[in-house]
């Protein structure tokens, strides 16, 4: 009795493991605390993805100017990213919301945007330049 015991669980254990084998969804990072990011998608084909807004609000102040950068989870999956900001970085007023396009390979980075006195989320949307989708990291 006690051999079969012992051959039913490693026969259990067998399968548990097999069945892990299979590839799961992508799962999305939540948006990381020090530099208020987050994970967007590009989806295939070349159409625009979803916003994808910071958890965390960024207070900003007269003179304040800011930067995005993502990196594509996929190296076969050239990004195109659209990121918020303001208008004017001086004043007290910072001006209408406004979105600037940049970015046309796996990593991309802003350069300095103008977000001056405005108390906003930050927020990125991505477009895959190819057919592949790709799940994408930006702070």
């Amino acid at each position: 009795m006690r051999k079969v015991l012992t051959g039913a669980v490693v026969c259990a254990l067998a399968a548990v493991s097999l069945s892990g084998t299979a590839e799961a969804a992508p799962v999305f990072a939540p948006p990381a605390a020090d530099g208020c990011g987050g994970t967007g998608y590009a989806p295939p084909g070349g159409a625009w993805g979803a916003v994808s807004q910071s958890s965390c609000g960024l207070a900003g102040s007269p003179g304040l100017k800011i930067r995005y950068t993502y990196t594509s989870r996929s190296d076969a999956s050239p990004i195109h990213a659209s990121a918020k900001h303001y208008t004017t970085a001086e004043g007290t007023n910072p001006g209408p919301e406004r979105w600037t396009e940049f970015g046309a390979g796996t990593r991309g980075d802003s350069g300095l945007l103008p977000w001056g006195n405005s108390l906003a989320m930050k927020a990125i949307k991505f477009q895959s330049i190819n057919v592949l989708g790709a799940i994408v990291d930006w702070s």
